[in-house]
């Protein structure tokens, strides 16, 4: 069934494409099977693109109902100050009355999980096409796309593919780290603990899915690192439209919920007197 579903679906896809495209003589210079590669991921990211949108528009709502509620968690930690357990059950139960996820941040991971079943079953297509003869696989300047780059060392015995394969696998860590950057929001000074937590995992995944990325896009044929890439780009294009640039181009703090202190030196300005009668 999942083979039926996904492998030969985008099978025919990427034949179909790919037959269309390398009759035209310009195309076919540049890589037929690239560009079939690249189309069949914008047409998977179209479909996957209603789930995708759903679930950053839920990660900012969460966001901004855990800001709006943080005056009255600050008020519980003060009443419940050195019992951590009522403090956390108070909590949750305030995320309960108002309707909010703790771990909602983290749901814009879901599209990404989703995507594993085409994963697989492309790299089970490339494999079997890396023995069809019909296929010219090369693309721009890297010679094979269903070769693998770690086949191709930079020197023998290094585990760093040459430059006409390091590219991609260096395309899709990098997309995949400016859409980690651009999901995470604005430190809050006055985070709960679960916040804290969220926002602490969001900063490890930053760090973890880009290298796990560009490890997978260096050990599987360069076709799926391709399609790697072409997906982050889709999903950055996309997450800008509803969210901006996020934490990649920050446009400033958190806002706090009480006025910053006056500099040093400055004369605090004096509230107005009532008129006496």
């Amino acid at each position: 069934m999942w083979w039926t579903l996904f492998g030969q679906t985008v099978s025919w896809g990427l034949v179909n494409v790919y037959d269309t495209l390398r009759g035209v003589p310009f195309l076919a210079t540049v890589g037929a099977y690239g560009l079939s590669i690249m189309i069949v991921t914008i047409g998977i990211r179209l479909i996957l693109s209603p789930l995708y949108q759903l679930q950053l528009r839920l990660s900012r709502r969460t966001m901004q109902e855990q800001r709006k509620v943080a005056p009255q968690i600050a008020e519980l930690r003060k009443k419940h100050k050195g019992d951590s357990q009522k403090t956390q059950q108070a909590i949750m139960s305030l995320y309960k009355e108002h309707g909010i996820n703790p771990l909602g941040g983290l749901m814009g991971c879901l599209p990404a999980l989703v995507q594993f079943p085409v994963l697989s079953a492309l790299y089970w297509v490339f494999l079997g096409n890396a023995h069809a003869s019909r296929f010219v696989d090369h693309f721009l300047f890297v010679p094979h796309l269903n070769d693998m780059p770690s086949h191709h060392p930079m020197l023998h015995g290094l585990p760093i593919p040459e430059l006409a394969y390091l590219v991609i696998p260096l395309l899709a860590a990098g997309t995949t780290f400016v859409q980690s950057r651009m999901m995470q929001q604005p430190v809050n000074p006055m985070a709960s603990d679960t916040e804290n937590q969220t926002q602490q995992m969001t900063k490890q995944m930053q760090v973890l899915m880009p290298l796990v990325i560009g490890y997978f896009a260096t050990v599987t044929p360069a076709g799926l690192g391709l399609y790697w890439f072409v997906s982050n780009c889709f999903a950055i294009i996309q997450q800008y439209l509803v969210n901006g640039w996020g934490g990649l181009m920050p446009s400033g703090a958190a806002v706090l919920t009480e006025p910053p202190p006056p500099p040093p030196g400055s004369i605090p300005a004096k509230k107005p007197r009532k008129p006496t009668r």
